[in-house]
């Protein structure tokens, strides 16, 4: 496999509580100078061997690239993308199914059924179907536990943030924005959304290596209970936006609609990142902030017991899901199987090929 080593990486889905919540939208685009192959084709049929060798033509030609990994399986690619978004190609298959927009135009669907003997699949048509069938089970039985995780981890930052000053959170995250931000620009910033961690096969898979690459300087809000963090993302988000500063803003995978765990501003090289139990950061803090600043430590303690069992408890929950999407994993290796002898991997890296000419130049 080619090296794809310092190169950005986030999730742009994850199983949530309501359903698999995907941001894959944001990859379309009518811009009439960009390009988006959307890859069809089944379990094994080298849909991330492809990404993989895109990514590698991308890097070598010194183009700034992001790569999507995928949550079911983190050793596999869902996307790769130029950072300008005018070059994208993406695993166009469920649970983040993707048809064009603007056919011809802008995307172009690439079939990898066409690489496939249809006889010898039918052979395993009954075990398919059946594995299929098992590996959709799995993913909701993990969407339940993770949805009965958010109920707790909900209650636990309702109670935090009855002691929690909003007030003063928002204030020291202004006075650091006003710092760190320089000038105001005459236009509004772009915002990127994404996912830097995500509930996996392997527990809750935190992308380390990508603040690494995208800061020099990295502010932490060390929060347990993401009342005071939720409050102080928000303000950078928002300052950092009116400043005219293009970000990245990467939600988290238990609450994707209403938070936000980090922020990053690539032009400053500048992050900030929520730390807590449940984020095993390996960067090093540039500051870290605490939230207890923000928070009456007396009325904290009224709920400090409850608080503790449902963070303990919601952390439980969690380990089940992945327990759950570790079987999934199982089952999906189990499909590949069905698929890999009727494929023609030859035709696969024709396939490749094609796409690969359409790379533009450094």
């Amino acid at each position: 496999m080619p090296d794809l080593n310092g190169i950005p990486s986030f999730f742009l889905g994850a199983n949530a509580p309501k359903g698999y919540y995907s941001r894959f939208d944001q990859l379309f685009s009518s811009s009439p100078e960009g390009k988006c192959f959307l890859l069809k084709g089944g379990p094994g049929t080298g849909k991330s061997t492809v990404l993989k060798k895109i990514a590698a033509v991308l890097k070598e030609k010194g183009l700034s690239t992001e790569l999507i990994f995928c949550t079911a399986d983190t050793d596999s690619l869902d996307a790769v993308i130029t950072s300008d978004g005018k070059f994208v190609v993406l695993d166009a298959t469920l649970p983040h199914a993707a048809e064009p927009k603007y056919p011809g135009i802008y995307e172009r669907t690439v079939s990898l059924s066409e690489c496939w003997n249809e006889e010898k699949l039918s052979e395993n048509k009954r075990k398919a179907i059946k594995l299929f069938d098992e590996n959709r089970r799995l993913h909701e039985e993990a969407r339940r536990y993770i949805f009965a995780a958010a109920g707790l981890f909900d209650e636990a930052a309702k109670l935090s943030a009855e002691a929690v000053s909003a007030e003063k959170t928002a204030r020291a995250a202004a006075r650091i924005c006003l710092r760190e931000f320089g000038k105001k620009k005459n236009s509004q910033g772009k915002e990127k959304q994404r996912f830097l961690s995500a509930v996996t096969d392997k527990g809750v898979f935190f992308l380390n290596e990508t603040p690494k690459l995208l800061c020099e300087r990295i502010y932490f809000i060390s929060d347990e209970c993401g009342a005071a963090s939720r409050i102080f993302m928000n303000t950078v988000r928002k300052r950092a936006l009116e400043h005219g500063l293009d970000i990245i803003s990467c939600r988290c995978p238990i609450f994707p609609a209403e938070k936000i765990e980090h922020v990053f501003i690539p032009e400053l090289r500048l992050g900030f990142m929520t730390m807590n139990r449940r984020h095993k950061i390996e960067a090093v803090p540039y500051r870290i902030i605490h939230s207890r600043r923000f928070t009456d430590e007396k009325k904290l303690k009224k709920h400090k017991l409850r608080i503790r069992f449902a963070l303990r408890a919601g952390m439980n929950l969690i380990e089940e899901a992945s327990s759950c999407m570790r079987e999934a994993k199982e089952v999906h290796d189990e499909l590949e199987k069905c698929y890999i002898p009727a494929m023609d991997f030859a035709k696969v890296n024709k396939k490749f090929e094609e796409i690969a000419k359409e790379i533009p130049t450094g």
